[in-house]
């Protein structure tokens, strides 16, 4: 429950963000704790689920980075302190991963969440910008340190390790200079089985060809923000709620 109450905490605070970004908001302005909360899914490696094309499954402790979007899960065995965590690297081979209670799917370089589930699902690809303002120029503040990168995980989670436990981000360091500014860009996506479109009011009627009426009306009358999450959740739900998602 604490953990639930965690998560929720932490995504009130990403989505205000969105806005806060715009205003100016610095990476001086923030502990430790609330950069990682912005930059990783979730503050330590959950338990994941891998599901692959080819219909083979992995299970590990996994957790997303927004900012440098990939998959990482713990190496409780490491080779060296570098070597704790690892970079899962064939997302092209993933059909969807499952940690804690979310679920995800590859989407552009990185990954989405499925922040909707239904015969026709809403995808939310997020991805954290961090600029240092510099004279004359523009530069991404930071850099991690090694993550070893795999081809893919076995059931215990790598060729040569079992996974337990649980992993904070010590080891994942970025050196951010204070005067770092932040931002976040999200983006919707529609998904039916395995199409992938940008949600757009075009791709929505595609999607429900049987609520075109309610769709337009709607995007007249409330003019949402095509963008936001919570928005274009609540009205797929409506479109669902008025019948409109049936086949």
């Amino acid at each position: 429950m604490k953990t639930k109450i965690l998560f929720g905490i932490v995504l009130a605070f990403l989505l205000s963000l969105h806005v806060n970004a715009a205003n100016g908001l610095v990476m001086g302005d923030l502990t430790k704790r609330q950069q990682d909360s912005i930059i990783f899914a979730f503050p330590y490696c959950m338990p994941g689920t891998v599901y692959f094309k080819d219909g083979s499954v992995s299970n590990a402790k996994l957790n997303y980075n927004y900012y440098d979007p990939q998959v990482l899960f713990r190496n409780d065995k490491p080779e060296s302190p570098e070597d704790t965590l690892r970079r899962l690297d064939n997302l092209s081979n993933v059909q969807l991963i499952l940690i804690g209670e979310r679920m995800f799917v590859p989407v552009l370089s990185g990954l989405g969440e499925v922040i909707l589930n239904n015969r026709i699902r809403l995808i939310l690809s997020r991805k954290v910008n961090i600029e240092e303002k510099k004279t004359g120029a523009y530069g991404t503040g930071g850099s991690t340190s090694s993550i070893r990168s795999v081809s893919g995980i076995n059931s215990n989670g790598t060729n040569s390790s079992g996974y337990t436990g649980q992993t904070s981000f010590a080891s994942v360091e970025y050196d951010f200079a204070s005067t770092s500014e932040l931002s976040i860009d999200n983006r919707l996506f529609l998904m039916k089985d395995t199409k992938l479109v940008p949600l757009t009011k075009k791709n929505l009627l595609k999607m429900f060809p049987g609520a075109a009426d309610f769709i337009n009306r709607y995007l007249e009358e409330q003019k949402p923000a095509l963008d936001d999450p919570e928005a274009m959740k609540n009205m797929v739900n409506l479109i669902y709620a008025n019948g409109g998602g049936q086949k």
